[in-house]
């Protein structure tokens, strides 16, 4: 028996004599399902060859997801493996709500750094530094908020002048409209140039930055460790989470953008609708609608353009990455993942960004892994997966078996019976962001589909979508799917009964939809002991 920290005996776990391979993990920020699933206009009209090329050499698994449709609480569930106890993003918690991992919570890194990896991190944290300096050493520069540090991260502007950029400024702006449909409102980014006017280069670009710090590091970590020794490099890019940071030299990758992607049909049937919903709705879209929805077609034409661009931009970022592992031998017999933190609404019902509501929109992400020698490469799996997925694959590879638990399953198991249904759902949960909705969502598999199925404890409403459904219809009313919709709320009694984490829903949830649930006697109070 081994710990992570031997001195106090906290910690536990077992370690196996297998051969470790380098570790390296690139994910990105916000990304809408459009662009990493296919077919769609979006999807068909990009350019992205080192993707493709990473994606043809890996196992995919088709029907990923986060845990959760924030960004703090998601990377908590990353990291740990376990569900987040984090609910909320540190920019909007009330006093005294969990915004940070506490400091005797370990990480997977923490285990493959005891395990005699030798570890990098570059990018994003947002989930306290404190757990990545732990980890990562005190020289790692984590940040620790939703939005990069592009205007005070000296190491950027310093790598921008070594690049002969003089600083840079927003040529053109997406700018959003205010609620009174007059007032300026939300910026989302645009297009870039130099402070003097001048072109601003794809190299000077925040994720271009991050992929040489990254290759930078890499090479410093090879520098340090023993021959053979495994190495570990996590790169958290922020992109293409607006804002929007457009290079130049882009244009005639725009003009063809324009003429080829259409606006989203999603989009275009919510303003013939004259901006309303589809169907039944939780208010909690209509709260999101005033805060960030683009009425006025023209913007929102931009925003689709641009998150576009900003996807080739990460392309261009990623080839760089690929190739950096290649000329060091390392790509492959190493692992790659490639996935991502949420999903992103692009349009959908007006919609833009991420919201706490249980859409699959901002729950669906990429999960590629490239295993060593690309082995079992270009296997699709049908199989539901999330986030708490990654921390027991990429220990279980290490030959790392801690002795806490974990609420997620080795890929490789999974990968082992493709479009198998998981003994036991997990969770997505949304809590606070614009406002707050606590609600929990769960999938199912039946003959009619395969459903995901939404409690929102703050409404009468809840949703029923079938994620094979592009144009996902929210089917809760739908009277020939109510036999599903009662299957639904059948297992997620079961698990807001079988696990204590969820109990903080239980009460409500068999109140509230009784009508689909066996009756039950009892003291709902809990006076006495369970």
């Amino acid at each position: 028996m081994h710990f992570l920290d031997a001195r106090r005996g906290v910690n536990p776990y077992e370690l196996a004599d297998v051969r470790r391979p380098h570790v390296f993990v690139f994910t990105v920020d916000m990304i809408p399902p459009e662009f990493h699933r296919e077919p769609s206009p979006c999807r068909g009209a990009m350019r992205m060859p080192a993707w493709d090329a990473l994606v043809a050499d890996s196992v995919c698994f088709d029907n990923a997801f986060s845990v959760s449709p924030l960004c703090g609480p998601s990377r908590a569930s990353l990291f740990t493996g376990r569900y987040p106890y984090i609910t909320v993003n540190e920019e909007r918690a009330h006093d005294g709500a969990e915004v940070e991992l506490r400091a005797d919570d370990p990480i997977y890194p923490d285990y493959l750094k005891a395990a005699g990896y030798v570890m990098g991190h570059v990018g994003k944290s947002h989930i306290g530094t404190a757990s990545f300096m732990r980890v990562f050493g005190e020289s790692c520069s984590p940040w620790n908020r939703w939005a990069p540090p592009l205007y005070d991260d000296p190491e950027y502007h310093e790598y921008l002048r070594g690049l002969g950029v003089d600083g840079f400024r927003l040529a053109r702006k997406i700018q959003g409209v205010a609620t009174d449909g007059e007032s300026v409102g939300n910026l989302y980014g645009g297009w870039l140039e130099q402070d003097d006017g001048e072109s601003f280069p794809m190299a000077g670009t925040y994720p271009h930055y991050l992929v040489e710090r990254a290759l930078s590091t890499l090479r410093s970590l090879r520098g340090r460790g023993d021959e053979g020794q495994a190495c570990y490099l996590q790169l958290d890019l922020f992109a293409p989470h607006q804002p929007f940071m457009i290079p130049s030299g882009m244009e005639d990758r725009e003009q063809v953008l324009r003429e080829d992607v259409p606006l989203p049909p999603g989009y275009v049937s919510w303003q013939e609708r004259g901006f309303g919903g589809a169907g039944p709705e939780p208010k909690i879209y209509t709260t999101y609608e005033r805060s960030w929805g683009l009425f006025d077609q023209r913007v929102a034409r931009d925003y689709q353009i641009a998150n576009m661009l900003q996807m080739e931009v990460i392309d261009a970022a990623l080839a760089r990455f690929v190739g950096g592992l290649k000329e060091l031998g390392l790509y492959e017999e190493s692992v790659v993942l490639l996935t991502a933190d949420h999903g992103e609404m692009n349009l959908e019902r007006g919609l833009v960004d991420k919201g706490v509501y249980g859409h699959p929109k901002v729950a669906r992400i990429p999960m590629c892994l490239k295993l060593p020698g690309c082995e079992r490469r270009g296997l699709h799996v049908d199989t539901d997966v999330s986030l708490l997925d990654v921390a027991p694959t990429l220990l279980g590879m290490a030959g790392v078996c801690p002795c806490a638990r974990l609420d997620g399953t080795s890929l490789l198991d999974l990968m082992a019976t493709p479009g198998a249904e998981r003994e036991t759902p997990f969770v997505f949960e949304a809590g606070w962001h614009v406002a707050p909705n606590p609600a929990v969502a769960i999938h199912g598999r039946s003959a009619e589909g395969h459903f995901r199925y939404v409690y929102n404890a703050s409404s009468f409403i809840d949703e029923l979508y079938d994620l094979d459904d592009p144009c996902h219809v929210n089917h809760i009313d739908n009277a020939d799917l109510s036999h599903v919709r009662r299957a639904m709320r059948v297992r997620l009694a079961s698990v807001v009964n079988g696990d204590a984490r969820w109990r903080c829903y239980r009460q409500a949830f068999e109140l509230d939809r009784a009508e689909d649930l066996p009756s039950k006697a009892g003291d709902r109070q809990m006076f006495i002991p369970e």
